[in-house]
């Protein structure tokens, strides 16, 4: 393949990619550079449409993450190799940043190598650079341990397209010698011009109403707001994923409480869902909404609670197996309490992963405006099911701050 014809593919045809094919790239790429001979990456398949569509949202939503046969998630990985070491009587100390940035880089030298085989083979790949914008997301929905960190996605089919080329910036752009050269105006101009005389650039400062390309940049695409939003949430996952220590940042950092209390205080929050009543009950931790629990109202399978209540707790309980499973209590307006057990196991299974994959988000502390974005780019096949995302943002909605805060007339229950 001539790597100067190679293109970003994002529509794929439904011819499968085996796992004959798919296991003989992984093992071909394995033989890419790596600190150590450790190989300190894993890498995540995903073929199944459910596993895709909690994903999607991680990637604002972006087609060809449910479109394409196969979704790679490659990630920065420690846990094999502490693993190993703690078996070995050897005592690892890879709970930190610089293994982190190795690991990272193991991971991305045999992505990039993964492509390069790939294509030659006439695959079709698209790298997607969203995946440290919510990393929450995808750990949650790929249930990534402690020391494991995605960092790269690739999506993977038999290419359905021929786009256009992408243009490149001149070598003049890039390359130093010696020493770091400085961009003058004059440089600038000269390694911007052919970008910035493009038609379709052009065209797209035009319709956005901006002065100049680079205005697309940082006032639409890649804002300051939203960076240093998203490098709060990336700083709280690394923390999460024990490649940083919570006092490692002072004030960086959103204080990530590792472990659950069992008893966390809830607001009751009713909505409906297709002409359905349901009920959220939302876990706060601090204040801040930390889990999120719903149910139907009023019927034989549902959550039976009076209309007055609006506060109370949410406990977790262990049986006598160690089983666990989460409770509400409240008072009741003679002043006793009245617990309704078993929360968890009242979710109709096919909303039980979209509960967690939110619940696993907001208790990294991800920003609630970016939940809510995260929850309502979810375009799922099942209306029922998108009507109840709809719902869930509506109730996180009312824990935004008042400068945040929607106007009514889009409050509207549906």
């Amino acid at each position: 393949m001539n790597i100067k014809l190679r293109r970003t593919i994002r529509k794929y045809t439904q011819q499968p990619v085996s796992d004959e094919l798919l296991n003989r790239l992984t093992e071909e790429a394995m033989r890419t550079q790596t600190m150590g001979n450790l190989q300190l990456y894993s890498v995540v398949v995903t073929r199944s449409a459910e596993k895709k569509e909690l994903l999607s949202p991680a990637h604002f939503g972006q087609p060809m993450v449910k479109e394409a046969p196969v979704v790679l998630t490659i990630c920065a990985d420690f846990r094999r190799t502490t693993d190993w070491c703690l078996q070995r009587q050897a005592n690892p100390g890879y709970d930190n940043f610089l293994s982190f940035i190795n690991a990272a880089t193991d991971a991305l030298l045999f992505t990039q190598t993964f492509c390069c085989l790939a294509e030659e083979e006439g695959l079709g790949i698209c790298f997607l650079g969203t995946t440290v914008y919510q990393p929450q997301a995808i750990i949650a929905a790929l249930e990534l341990p402690d020391l494991v960190f995605p960092v790269a996605t690739l999506t993977v089919g038999w290419p359905a397209e021929t786009p256009e080329l992408s243009d490149r910036l001149p070598l003049e752009a890039v390359l130093h010698q010696e020493t770091y050269s400085a961009f003058t105006p004059e440089r600038i101009d000269a390694c911007y011009a052919k970008r910035e005389a493009l038609p379709v650039n052009r065209h797209f400062v035009e319709i956005n109403g901006k002065e100049t390309l680079a205005q697309i940049f940082t006032d639409i695409r890649y804002t300051r707001k939203d960076n240093e939003s998203m490098s709060e949430g990336l700083l709280a996952a690394l923390v999460h994923q024990k490649f940083l220590r919570p006092d490692s940042l002072p004030g960086a950092v959103p204080n990530v409480v590792e472990r659950r209390p069992d008893v966390l205080e809830c607001d009751v929050v009713r909505f409906q869902n297709k002409k359905e009543k349901w009920v959220a009950f939302v876990g706060l931790l601090d204040g801040v909404p930390y889990e999120i629990f719903t149910g139907l109202q009023d019927d034989e399978e549902g959550i039976a609670i009076p209309k007055s209540v609006q506060k109370g707790f949410v406990i977790k309980h262990y049986d006598r197996d160690g089983q666990k499973r989460y409770d509400f209590q409240f008072v009741n307006k003679r002043g006793y309490k009245t617990t309704i057990e078993g929360l968890s196991e009242r979710f109709n299974p096919k909303y039980w992963d979209y509960a967690k994959l939110i619940s696993g988000v907001l208790r990294y502390q991800m920003p609630i405006d970016h939940v809510i974005k995260l929850i309502t780019s979810l375009q799922l096949e099942n209306d029922t099911i998108n009507s109840w995302t709809t719902g869930v943002a509506r109730v996180l909605k009312k824990y935004l701050p008042d400068s945040q805060q929607m106007p009514e007339e889009e409050e509207e229950t549906n």
